[in-house]
């Protein structure tokens, strides 16, 4: 696939890659890791695997709530989750697919997500409105967090 219109983030955790995998498959660590430091989340479907569902609406420091409600497209357990964001009206986003990388390397794990969009004005909006790119790495520090807690 071509990555013109990809925002990609990535860190490095100690949290194993079966960790992690375990605190994407748990609806109660999801709500904690899903989002930009200082969100928390409501997980009201999670059902990961090929066509599953999850929704999820996050509740930013600001007051506001920002539904998402993602289709797994691809589960590769241990090591890749791709999945498609439905967009949203509210917020005048088209859909965008995101790849979600978990690469062990030497006792730590490697975790990259990139978010593909469909056009550069989408990937600025994202940017631009809502920090994705920062808020990205975030995610992936939070997952690792509640991974190892």
């Amino acid at each position: 696939m071509n990555d013109i219109y990809t925002l990609t983030a990535e860190v490095v955790t100690d949290a194993s890659p079966q960790e992690i995998w375990d605190a994407w498959n748990n609806p109660e660590k999801v709500a904690k890791w899903w989002g930009p430091a200082g969100f928390t989340s409501t997980v009201d479907e999670l059902n990961v695997q090929a066509g599953g569902k999850m929704r999820i609406t996050m509740h930013g420091p600001d007051g506001v709530d920002y539904p998402n409600i993602y289709t797994f497209d691809e589960i590769h357990p241990l090591s890749q989750l791709i999945y498609t964001n439905e967009g949203s009206e509210q917020f005048d986003l088209a859909p965008f697919q995101s790849v979600v990388d978990i690469q062990e390397n030497a006792g730590k794990t490697k975790l990259s997500l990139k978010m593909r969009f469909v056009s550069q004005e989408e990937k600025d909006k994202h940017v631009n409105q809502f920090h994705a790119d920062e808020g990205s790495r975030q995610l992936l520090e939070r997952l690792g967090e509640q991974a190892k807690a």
